[in-house]
């Protein structure tokens, strides 16, 4: 028998301090990259973004002498035999993350959520049991027509954005285009780089005018009435993006014509992300619009050129809609007056940076103002 257990990676984590870690990866746990040595790189073949897997690991910091510990910590409940608990202190401190790869470059993927330290050793990753069975019936997870590769990528956008601060309860919204869905359901593998393929002077050419896009283009975003940070089946709704017309799931969001609007009129967008930030909502508070975001500080003028604003229309209405559409078309960032903030971009991930910097700089805005 195999005696040494081999290390195929290494986490790289904000988590710094055992201290800093949460129980388990729904609670608060942040992303995180996962770096593979290079002898282990044609593993991760057909590995793909938005996959569920299992990743194992050699929590090496563990007490590896204990066998009886308070579970959870708490002191207030009796002890348990170790292997009736999830605790990382055990004779093979083994710990099993169930995570959700967001991209994969070469030998690094970037997941959520995890809760181990920065550095902990990487000794094995499997997919999860539902995707190893493989059956079309297990796999409709979403509900009838929801692609779930995408339908899981959403989720995991909102609960990072809950997590950040930028959604809360029942606000904000996000959506995905999808492209035209093939014969299985889903949307073809590179939809968001189809925008990209095109040549700089088709792109220019169409940016400055409604497309309309194709008679089946499709995008997927989030109903009225769903909790952004814990996202279920039905809560999701599949639109067309030229009729509007929902051809799969619940109710979508009240926002859905913005969303709509900035596809249509940015054929790059390939996400929307709209969020409610209370730094920048508060900015607004304080500051003309005109002067948001307006700083002695590079990052100003480098969000700043990618940031407009739009008058504050009614939420939800063709006005707010076809106004951000139209600021869509020159600017990824739109601040929506005494509303909150649509940013899109290549991907959801991108479109969800963008809003954390221009959150974070509304915050050093703010920062500013109070210490005057």
């Amino acid at each position: 028998m195999e005696k040494d257990v081999r290390i195929i990676g290494r986490v790289s984590s904000s988590l710094k301090r055992l201290e800093e870690c949460p129980k388990q990866g729904d609670e608060g746990a942040p992303e995180a990259w996962v770096e593979i040595d290079e002898d282990y790189v044609d593993g991760l073949d057909t590995l793909e973004e938005g996959q569920s897997i299992t990743l194992l690991t050699w929590m090496h910091l563990a007490d590896r002498d204990v066998l009886a510990v308070h579970p959870r910590g708490d002191a207030s409940r009796p002890k348990r035999g170790v292997f009736n608990t999830r605790s990382p202190a055990r004779p093979n401190p083994v710990g099993l993350h169930e995570v959700r790869i967001l991209e994969i470059k070469r030998n690094l993927l970037r997941v959520f959520p995890l809760e181990v330290v920065d550095g902990t050793p990487v000794i094995d990753i499997k997919t999860e049991f539902i995707q190893r069975i493989g059956t079309r019936e297990t796999r409709q997870e979403w509900g009838a027509g929801i692609p779930s590769r995408e339908a899981d990528i959403l989720r995991d956008i909102c609960r990072r954005a809950w997590s950040r601060g930028l959604l809360s309860g029942f606000n904000g919204n996000v959506s995905m285009r999808l492209g035209r869905l093939g014969h299985d359901g889903h949307a073809p593998r590179h939809a968001g780089e189809q925008a990209g393929e095109q040549t700089g002077e088709q792109l220019a050419g169409q940016t400055g005018r409604q497309t309309g896009g194709n008679a089946d283009d499709m995008c997927l975003i989030t109903c009225t009435g769903s909790a952004k940070g814990n996202l279920k089946p039905g809560d999701l709704a599949m639109v067309n993006i030229r009729t509007g017309e929902t051809v799969a799931g619940g109710k979508p969001s009240s926002e859905a014509g913005m969303h709509l609007e900035i596809y249509r009129n940015q054929p790059q967008a390939q996400a929307v992300v709209h969020t409610h930030p209370p730094k920048l909502l508060a900015l607004g508070v304080h500051v003309p619009v005109a002067d948001m975001l307006r700083l002695p500080i590079f990052e100003s003028d480098l969000i700043r050129a990618k940031f407009t604003s739009v008058r504050d229309n009614e939420p939800g209405t063709h006005a707010l809609a076809r106004d951000a559409g139209l600021a869509a078309r020159h600017h990824e960032g739109i601040y929506l007056e005494r509303h909150g903030l649509a940013c899109w971009g290549p991907d959801a991930a991108w479109a969800l940076a963008l809003s954390e910097e221009i959150e974070h700089l509304a915050g050093v805005h703010l920062d500013v103002l109070t210490k005057r």
